[in-house]
């Protein structure tokens, strides 16, 4: 045999070792977009619950007209004549009209800053900023940018280490992964335990975490390919790129003469009519302004991810560009067909819990396969106690601290006043606090299953405080709005219950478990 040739068996052997390598280093983050994805697949409704009972619609009034909300919103705030403003429409779960103004603010570069308000569409009343109930968006953040700038660079990253990972993973198990396809060891030792848990949810999950990877890396790194595109084969002209992508920006200046908006109005009316369109939001361009236009944008409900939009001069009506079925473009079209698989909203409420289970799932597998990992090394005489002692607290500081910060989120979401000044910097560095002390707590831990135990109670007794203290609040809100039909606020606790239970049971069952006398795991301290 060729000493140069490399033999299978070899190749076998540092493919397995860089699966593991990788895996240990992008454990944390991918257990973060895992975790946060999951909970990001009810975005809607968490910004229910945690809304509604302080602003409760009555849903018996009439909407006022849009347009007569929007001229209150414009004398109410010193909106910014200049770029546009965008409005979300009021949904069966988030049930406001979202108004991103730009306001005039002389402290920025620019001139002028963001600011988006939610207003009850009953009364016109600016109900709160969008930002004062900000966990369901913040952990939406944590999901793709990890609330870091250039964050959705370092998760485009972490996917694309995730996606090799996996291609890894089918190679290694490749031999055995029909014939040991359901196996799980019960009668075994604990490595055969991890090992099992890992495979199996790997196979299993595999179609699902393929599709998450590979959407997930176009998504958060299309930048990447955006600028090497508009370099090297527009020749750095990006609005020309921006057009033949689907994207034309609004270039032409604001017009000098004023003008009255009442037929945008009845533009977004007449467009809202029309068969198998659901409207979505509005941007207005130059709102006020003689070369004023109108952008309404809606979901076509008799297609699968597609998108219908329509700009119109406000003027005269005329159609300034428009997309839908007919006139559609290839990269908007593929991208939103990603962006519906990834956030499975597409086939109603069964598609996101499957997705939700199958997340948790991967979740779980990441925290296995690092439990796999440490556990190797502490088998093997020359492995260094400083990397085992730093593997185990990012795996049950880090996981286990972001399982404990979320319910710290959730408690804090309900219990901070509603008025309180920066209420979502509160609730953050509430997160952030929890995570950092968990991870502290989680240094040289002599017995690893306690721990996981007392962390698993922890997480649990914040979820019942949550309810207990959602029904003290608001106990009378509670009952209206499920009589109004704004069933996803008991719907979140519900799922509260749910997790609540399923933690107390698993921390039951480690209290309880026994290791057993083997050779193989007698030094071994993460089976105490």
């Amino acid at each position: 045999m060729n000493p140069r040739i490399t033999s299978p068996h070899k190749v076998i052997k540092n493919l397995v070792e860089a699966h593991s390598w990788l895996g240990l280093i992008i454990s944390p983050l991918l257990f973060i977009v895992f975790w946060a994805g999951a909970i990001t697949l009810f975005h809607d409704e968490v910004a229910q619950w945690a809304i509604t009972p302080h602003h409760p619609v009555q849903s018996s009034q009439q909407d006022l007209p849009l347009g007569s909300l929007v001229k209150q919103k414009m004398a109410e705030y010193p909106v910014a004549e200049e770029g546009r403003f965008r409005i979300n429409m009021p949904t069966a779960l988030v049930p406001y009209y979202i108004f991103y103004l730009e306001v005039v603010d002389p402290t920025t570069d620019s001139g002028r800053q963001s600011f988006p308000i939610l207003v009850d569409p009953k009364t016109g009343e600016t109900v709160a900023g969008k930002d004062d109930f900000l966990l369901s968006q913040f952990i939406y953040r944590l999901h793709y940018n990890l609330h870091l700038p250039g964050g959705s660079y370092l998760i485009g990253i972490v996917t694309l280490v995730f996606l090799f990972a996996l291609v890894s993973g089918v190679f290694i198990h490749a031999r055995k992964l029909f014939k040991h396809f359901f196996q799980y060891r019960i009668d075994k030792q604990r490595r055969d335990h991890l090992l099992d848990l890992h495979t199996v949810v790997g196979v299993m999950s595999l179609p699902f975490t393929l599709m998450y990877a590979l959407s997930g890396l176009v998504l958060n790194l299309a930048i990447v390919f955006q600028l090497a595109f508009a370099t090297f084969i527009y020749q750095g002209d990006q609005q020309a790129l921006f057009n033949d992508a689907g994207f034309k920006r609004v270039v032409e200046p604001r017009s000098k003469t004023p003008m009255a908006m009442d037929n945008a109005f009845t533009l977004i009316e007449q467009t809202k009519q029309q068969a198998n369109f659901e409207l979505r939001n509005v941007i207005f361009h130059h709102y006020g302004a003689d070369n004023a236009l109108v952008q309404v944008r809606g979901t076509d409900t008799a297609s699968f991810a597609q998108r219908d939009e329509v700009t119109y001069r406000v003027a005269n009506g005329a159609v300034v560009d428009k997309v839908n079925a007919e006139q559609y473009n290839v990269f908007r079209q593929g991208r939103d067909v990603l962006v519906t698989l990834h956030f499975g909203d597409f086939a109603g409420m069964d598609v996101r819990i499957l997705y939700f289970i199958l997340a948790m799932a991967v979740s779980a597998m990441i925290v296995a396969g690092n439990m796999l990992w440490i556990n190797q090394r502490c088998a093997q005489r020359h492995s260094s106690p400083r990397s085992i002692a730093i593997a185990s607290t990012i795996t049950i500081g880090g996981c286990g601290g972001i399982i404990v910060a979320t319910a710290v989120g959730f408690l804090c979401e309900r219990l901070l006043p509603a008025t309180l000044t920066a209420r979502g910097d509160w609730l953050v560095s509430c997160f952030v606090v929890a995570l950092l002390a968990t991870m502290l707590v989680s240094i040289n831990i002599g017995n690893i299953k306690r721990h996981i135990s007392r962390l698993l109670l922890l997480t649990s007794a914040l979820l019942f405080t949550t309810l207990i203290a959602d029904w003290l609040m608001f106990a009378e809100q509670m009952i209206t709005l499920w009589q109004n039909g704004f069933t996803a606020v008991i719907g979140v606790q519900v799922a509260m219950v749910f997790m609540a239970v399923i933690g107390v049971y698993s921390a039951l069952k480690l209290k309880d478990a026994k290791p057993m006398a083997t050779t193989d795991n007698l030094s071994n301290p993460l089976v105490n």
